[in-house]
């Protein structure tokens, strides 16, 4: 049962609860009147009775997030790049906020704030979840309209987790998430990926960008081919490329906090007391699971570079480190991300000419193309891009060009105008639409054409 006590001018409700670790605690709530008190002694009561009290906590936004960023974790096995994302939305965009604010004390309005800061917060990289600030030129961009909305998301599954964990009695987050915008990514057509290819000198750089093409690979996905993922006889002689692996730099607290199983191997650390690792893991889902058929000029391609990794293997001798992978730096260590996105924006530095964009607007380059040429095939498409759903697969990769479009108003203006004159205006009147006219017309228009017959 709830007391109340005058304690000097003001008066006090005491109460016994069991927090949320079992504890049995005394709780007191300062009033001003006595009323009040009383009023505040009998509601306490009722909620009780109701099994609706609200346990008092002192648990700060940043102490819920860090506890549900554990259960969710543990919960889903997540894999480290969706950890380390989500650890970078946390530490980065959230805590340094709103992490000081306990959980009990979040309003709308302070969410709301929030929003609006970030809509005016320059835009940064983050890499194993350390900012880092960007060139001058990018300075000046500002977080996109999908990053709030992650924040959103992210949040409303946090604080509907407070509720269900009895720390607060609805959700301070506001039901409509912040307008989200996407910049449509620049990409490359037919003719100018063509004539990328012929002007990549560069053996490794050159068959990266081969591949990506023809299978609308994501780079990590290229860098985790192995050279028994290349199947040179399968197909009737076509060849196959399998793609079920990842290469990926992650740090170090992503993966002491993802499900072990999903890791396939760890390469040994470059330098010492590094923060992050290389990993080799499995697939994004169950869709990037695929085969990737080789064209002519690829199967060639990769036939030489096999070549060429084992003429690299020879020379170095025992200095040689074998990362067992298809791409590979010329002492046999494996080639990263990283590196590959340094030497295309380094070659697209030397060629001017070409429409910049960045290594993974090749997927979308390719998976438009495919698109297009295909008349929509949307499976076959999807069977090469590994996406999850058709959906996702149309909403992204789908680009907006000019000569699909100029050719389907040709189509729409043969078949819509066939049988007869683009003008309205032009179209003969039949005998029998005229005589239905002129039934049709009042007493004045029928006797302006009598006259118009008879004179």
């Amino acid at each position: 049962m709830a007391s109340v006590v005058k304690q000097g001018k003001t008066y006090a409700v005491r109460y016994w609860y069991t927090d949320e670790h079992g504890k049995r605690r005394l709780a007191f709530e300062s009033k001003a009147t006595e009323k009040e008190a009383m009023q505040r002694k009998y509601q306490i009561e009722k909620e009780k009775a109701e099994g609706t009290l609200l346990i008092p906590s002192a648990m700060t936004v940043s102490e819920l997030l860090e506890k549900w960023l554990a259960f969710q974790s543990a919960k889903h096995h997540w894999a480290p790049s969706t950890y380390e994302s989500t650890l970078g939305l946390i530490q980065n965009l959230i805590c340094p906020y709103i992490g000081s604010l306990q959980v009990q004390q979040v309003r709308p309005l302070h969410i709301e704030q929030l929003y609006a800061t970030l809509s005016r917060t320059p835009c940064y990289q983050y890499q194993h979840g350390v900012k880092q600030d960007l060139k001058p030129k990018q300075q000046q961009r500002l977080l996109s309209g999908s990053t709030l909305h992650e924040v959103h998301v992210l949040l409303r599954c946090v604080f509907s987790y407070a509720v269900e964990w009895g720390l607060i009695l609805r959700s301070p987050v506001p039901r409509d998430a912040p307008k989200k915008t996407t910049e449509e990514r620049a990409i490359w057509n037919e003719a100018e990926m063509t004539a990328a290819l012929a002007t990549i000198e560069d053996p490794l750089l050159h068959l990266a960008v081969h591949l990506a093409i023809v299978g609308s690979l994501r780079v990590g996905e290229l860098l985790g081919i192995t050279p028994e993922d290349l199947d040179f006889d399968a197909a009737d002689g076509r060849g196959v490329v399998s793609i079920d692996k990842t290469l990926q730099r992650v740090s170090k607290k992503a993966l002491d906090n993802t499900d072990p199983r999903l890791i396939l191997r760890r390469f040994p650390d470059k330098r010492e007391f590094s923060n992050s690792a290389l990993i080799l893991k499995g697939p994004k889902n169950k869709n990037s699971v695929r085969r990737i058929y080789m064209t002519g000029p690829l199967r060639e391609e990769l036939k030489q570079w096999l070549e060429r990794l084992a003429a690299q293997e020879k020379e170095a001798g025992e200095k040689y480190d074998n990362s067992g992978l298809l791409f590979r730096l010329p002492n046999g260590q494996a080639v990263e991300q990283t590196l590959v996105r340094k030497w295309f924006e380094h070659w697209e530095g030397e060629h001017p000419e070409f429409g910049k964009i960045v290594f993974h607007a090749l997927r979308h380059s390719s998976a438009t193309y495919q698109l297009l040429i295909s008349d929509g095939d949307v499976k076959s498409v999807q069977g090469n891009t590994g996406h999850a759903s058709a959906d996702m697969l149309v909403n992204t990769y789908a680009h907006i060009q000019d000569a699909p479009r100029l050719a389907l108003s040709r189509k729409f203006e043969s078949s819509f105008y066939r049988d007869r004159d683009a003008s309205p205006a032009a179209q003969a009147l039949t005998g029998e639409a005229l005589l239905t006219a002129i039934r049709s017309a009042d007493d004045e228009t029928k006797r302006e054409l009598a006259r118009a017959l008879f004179a």
